[in-house]
């Protein structure tokens, strides 16, 4: 029941994989009925009412889930942009470029719509291996909204039929991870030495190269 919300703030995501997160309103099915014509209990958050037929979840915002404020996420994000970074990549070392092979080649083989699908699946599978120990925080918008430990099919889903920009923050691990549009590396961003050792296995099993960027 959509009322166990009331007056809570919360973080919407519907079944087309739009995400709302403010202060709940909810309402029993007579006021749906009334006001939309629709026989549904419903929830209101910053200005937009989702029926429970449209919710996929809900989730409660507060300081015992683990939730971080924007300004919190932005000074994170702005810290580790400043500091060193890695890639996952599919290439042991960054290729000179007096190079006698045909790396433009090769990398158009990569590029191509099905392999680079199953490239940047292999990707997301190594996150969701690393949200087994730390709560993912995800974006497809470029930072403008997030979306807390979303469900495992459904992001891979999302994330591999677009290649668009996409960043995961580890809060707690005080990690982010690039994946953009049509790399063939995924961009890491962490400086703690046993969380960057966990990403490197991850990595390494498989298949993929792990070296810091130049």
């Amino acid at each position: 029941m959509l009322s166990v919300y009331q007056g809570k703030n919360v973080r919407i995501t519907t079944e087309d994989g739009a995400v709302f997160t403010g202060r709940a309103e909810t309402y029993p099915s007579g006021y749906g009925l009334h006001e939309f014509g629709v026989e549904e209990e419903c929830i209101e958050v910053d200005g937009v009412t989702v029926f429970q037929s449209d919710v996929q979840t809900v989730e409660v915002i507060d300081e015992e889930n683990g939730c971080v404020s924007e300004a919190e996420r932005d000074a994170l994000m702005g810290d580790l942009l400043e500091g060193p970074y890695y890639l996952a990549d599919i290439l042991p070392r960054q290729v000179p470029k007096d190079s006698k092979g045909q790396y433009f080649s090769v990398d158009r083989y990569f590029r191509a719509p099905g392999r680079y699908q199953a490239l940047r699946t292999r990707f997301l599978e190594i996150l969701l291996r690393l949200n087994c120990f730390f709560d993912m925080e995800a974006t497809f918008d470029s930072c403008e909204t997030w979306e807390r430990n979303p469900d495992p099919e459904k992001l891979v889903e999302r994330a591999a039929e677009t290649d668009r920009f996409v960043r995961f923050l580890f809060i707690a691990g005080e990690t982010m991870i690039d994946l953009d549009t049509m790399d063939t590396y995924m961009t890491v961003y962490s400086k703690k030495p046993e969380i960057l050792a966990m990403i490197r296995e991850l990595v390494t099993a498989s298949g993929l190269f792990f070296r810091q960027g130049e």
